[in-house]
């Protein structure tokens, strides 16, 4: 059954009703014949712009290439012309080339950025041009080549160039042009076009290849040049050089921008701007080129989206009033939790088996020796602190490694799967979630579950409705994901992986950031899963949630599987809770405090929210100064957002923060954020650049800071950040920071991804930097090594402060351990509770 819709239709009638209208309007001789010239001259530039608008629209491609396929087309017709070709021979041998060309340029294109690609098309337009200016006997060279008549193998008659049929013939044809975009508008090409743009990673996970999509996209976009390129043959009745240049790219870039992008009626726009430019131009007596300019600045300047976008967003706030939006609403729940199915008996049939899967990108090994297996029905949750290999181990299964070296063996449904190609894996019934919903923000609710189809039938509509009826997200389906609250886009993403009923779910951190109530829906569409027999691997921090739904628990540490068990026994292990809370160990020694210490800042009920993520929930916390504060919690907690509270460059949603008198603060922010291309000296000179700080202040500063540097990096000023390890790239964040000479440090998880022996160096760095009378905060995962390191901890669960207390209390650290699982803490002192 077809999937196209009355009103689909509709719209695309509109193009052949408005270019049957005008053929009517030329035939009666109202207008005169130059302007009737213009008209057609119009029509052919209406179908090249929506060749390049539709291509950069929905692609994502800006070429700069069409001028050379609209060459094609123009001189393909000529020659055809004068050596007894029909038209049907003319239009298929240019657009079957040009399609050919382009798909070669889009495949090649795709694996490099935009730059890269203006570059490519700008050589191909360049080498093309050449060759047709330089191929007289096909072309005419500079004197160029008449077009006279083509003849119809198909009997329908003879087509005469530059006269009142070839006009009606352009205007026919861009109608039919229109007509034929209105109607892809809703298909699947152009939705798989905007995943493939938007987001090539979910888009592979789904099926989409980019590279295919761009090849297809650039080969459709060249064949419509080339139409245009033979209708403007036909239209003047003469080719040259002339129209063919690089101007003509740029015209065409501008006339996009112009009308708008990915629009239809923007290639009309576009048409007529570049028809009647030059006549403007000489009527205001300013080159061509200055005009265009003006254009370009004026459109991305106040039209970014283009005259139609802005004249119809003006349109509707003056003739219309836009109806209130529907409050989202949840799917009705059950009373309760919901109930887990059973696990699957152990004959049941093994649907994925990894075997000593192992990943590596350059020398470091994300993964080692991994070896998993889940049956039908089975969902396996797989934990660890942050940097343990779960998401590589997820990204392993549904083929998204990257640049990363997979080795091992892994066989679904028996068969081998490490050799298959992402996009086939979905193919293979694999689907999969985002850590951070990563859905395609051009499309619709509706259509990005549909995109996952090739082709899009009205049974396709009707089972992503009722699944999105399912999920909760029927009322909102023709809304775009960045219009959606944050539990709502995570179901959206859910959605799209649950299209085409997946054997296996892959879900990627599916609970955070949800509330409770979303959390409890989310739970419950796991367990209709189970209950249909779909095989579920899922990550998450948030361990209660995660067990209420597994069947079975694999810990992971530093890229190895360390324990497997049930979920309410796999926490009992050693190894696995030493993962989370990391080894006591011996104290450092820290300076004395007597309990008289200002605070250096103060939060006062402070909360903070994502849009609908709450990350924080009044949190009260003062830090003394000269004081080493911990904040420890697993991945989520809230940690770096209070980090960047603290420092001040995140204005709090809730209550306030209140610092010392001139306090310095500064932020080590996770992952070190290092200017890798710069070497050592240059990172430290540019923090002190931003500080204000230069000349004799700065090469004290740099000196200063260097003797705090060990030997091996004091030595190596000069060399590249990349250059260094992990522990001397966290060292020298720690030193960056330092050249502001600030009050207050904050360092976000100073030892992820460090070896021990990097991890201790790390500490005693910023140890001693406590005894220099430095206000140090320790962000950390690891409640062990905050033990040993600072004078107060606190623990941070889902945004609230569940504990706090001095690592010397033996009492308090039971406590803070319970409290980092489970947000629980039951003792009699006063604790900060969000």
């Amino acid at each position: 059954m077809s999937a196209i819709s009355r009103s689909t239709l509709a719209r695309a009638a509109l193009g052949p009703l408005a270019a049957a209208a005008l053929i009517a309007v030329l035939s009666s001789g109202v207008i005169p014949p130059y302007q009737a010239y213009s008209v057609g001259l119009a029509a052919v530039y209406t179908v090249l712009v929506l060749s390049v608008g539709l291509l950069a629209g929905w692609a994502g491609i800006w070429s700069i290439a069409h001028p050379a396929f609209f060459a094609l087309g123009a001189y393909f017709a000529a020659y055809g012309s004068g050596h007894g070709w029909s038209v049907e021979a003319v239009v298929l041998g240019a657009v079957g080339c040009s399609a050919a060309l382009g798909a070669f340029l889009g495949s090649a294109g795709a694996r490099f950025s935009m730059l890269y690609v203006a570059l490519l098309t700008l050589a191909f337009t360049m080498v093309s041009l050449e060759v047709m200016g330089q191929w007289t006997d096909v072309t005419g060279g500079d004197q160029g080549i008449p077009m006279t008549k083509l003849h119809s193998a198909l009997g329908l008659g003879t087509l005469a160039s530059a006269g009142t049929q070839a006009q009606y013939l352009a205007v026919g044809v861009a109608g039919i042009a229109l007509a034929v975009g209105a109607l892809a508008r809703p298909g699947a090409l152009r939705m798989r076009l905007v995943a493939a743009k938007s987001h090539p990673m979910a888009a592979r996970s789904i099926g989409i290849a980019p590279e295919a999509q761009s090849a297809l996209a650039f080969a459709v976009s060249a064949a419509f040049a080339a139409l245009a390129g033979v209708l403007l043959a036909v239209v003047v009745g003469f080719v040259s050089p002339d129209p063919f240049s690089l101007t003509l790219a740029i015209s065409l870039i501008a006339a996009c921008v112009l009308g708008g992008a990915g629009t239809l009626i923007g290639a009309v726009v576009g048409g007529a701007y570049l028809t009647w430019a030059p006549t403007a131009a000489e009527s205001a007596g300013v080159p061509q080129p200055i005009l265009q300019g003006i254009v370009l600045i004026v459109a991305l300047l106040f039209l970014p989206g283009g005259v139609v976008l802005a004249v119809g967003r003006l349109a509707r706030r003056l003739l219309l009033r836009r109806p209130a939006r529907q409050a989202p609403t949840a799917v009705e729940l059950a009373e309760g939790p919901a109930q887990t199915v059973p696990a699957p008996s152990a004959t049941a049939p093994e649907l994925l088996r990894l075997d000593d899967v192992s990943v590596t990108f350059g020398g470091l090994k994300a993964l080692e020796g991994a070896s998993l297996s889940v049956r039908a029905g089975e969902t396996v949750a797989i934990i660890g602190p942050n940097g343990a290999g779960k998401t590589t181990l997820l990204n392993v299964l549904s083929g998204l490694v990257g640049s990363g070296r997979v080795a091992g063996g892994a066989r679904y449904h028996g068969k081998p799967l490490l050799k298959s190609r992402a996009t086939a894996r979905r193919r293979l019934g694999i689907g999969r979630t985002f850590q951070h919903a990563e859905t395609f923000p051009e499309l619709t609710v509706l259509e990005n579950v549909l995109c996952t189809r090739r082709r899009i039938t009205a049974q396709h509509r009707a089972a992503a409705t009722e699944l999105l009826d399912r999920v909760g997200l029927a009322h909102v389906a023709d809304r775009y994901p960045n219009e959606l609250p944050f539990g709502l886009h995570k179901r959206l993403d859910l959605a799209r992986a649950l299209a085409e009923e997946p054997e296996l779910l892959i879900l990627d951190e599916p609970f955070g950031g949800l509330d409770a109530t979303e959390r409890t829906l989310l739970a419950r569409q796991i367990v209709r899963r189970q209950e249909r027999g779909t095989a579920v691997v899922i990550i998450d921090h948030v361990l209660d949630d995660l067990f209420a739904v597994a069947h079975r628990v694999v810990a992971f540490d530093f890229g190895r599987p360390i324990g497997e068990g049930e979920p309410g026994k796999i926490l009992d292990d050693p190894r696995v809770r030493s993962s989370y809370l990391g080894e006591g160990g011996a104290r450092d020694e820290l300076p004395a405090r007597d309990g008289t210490e200002r605070a250096a800042v103060r939060l006062e009920g402070v909360g903070h929210s994502y849009g609908g993520v709450t990350a924080l929930h009044g949190v009260d916390l003062a830090v003394p100064q000269g004081s080493v504060i911990g904040v420890v919690g697993a991945n989520g907690a809230g940690k770096s957002t209070l980090g960047r509270i603290l420092h001040g460059t995140l204005p709090p949603t809730l209550g306030g923060r209140t610092a010392a008198e001139d306090l310095r603060s500064a932020l080590v922010p996770e992952g070190r954020a290092l200017f890798k291309t710069l070497s050592l000296r240059e990172n430290l000179e540019v923090a002190a650049y931003a500080a204000g700080i230069k000349g004799a202040e700065l090469r004290t500063r740099l000196a200063e800071t260097a003797e705090w540097l060990p030997p091996r990096l004091r030595d190596r000023m000069g060399v590249a950040a990349a250059g260094l390890s992990g522990g001397e790239q966290q060292i020298l964040a720690v030193a960056r920071a330092l050249m502001a000479r600030p009050d207050l440090l904050i360092v976000d998880e100073p030892a992820l991804g460090l070896s021990p022996a990097m991890v201790d160096e790390v500490y005693a760095r910023l140890g001693r930097l406590a005894h220099e009378g430095l206000t140090v905060v320790l962000l950390e995962q690891s409640l062990g090594r905050a033990a040993s390191a600072c004078h107060e901890v606190i623990v941070l669960h889902e945004g609230n402060i569940a504990a706090r207390g001095e690592p010397a209390d033996p009492v308090f650290l039971a406590r803070a351990e319970q409290a980092y699982f489970d947000g629980q803490d039951d003792a009699s002192v006063p604790v900060g509770q969000g």
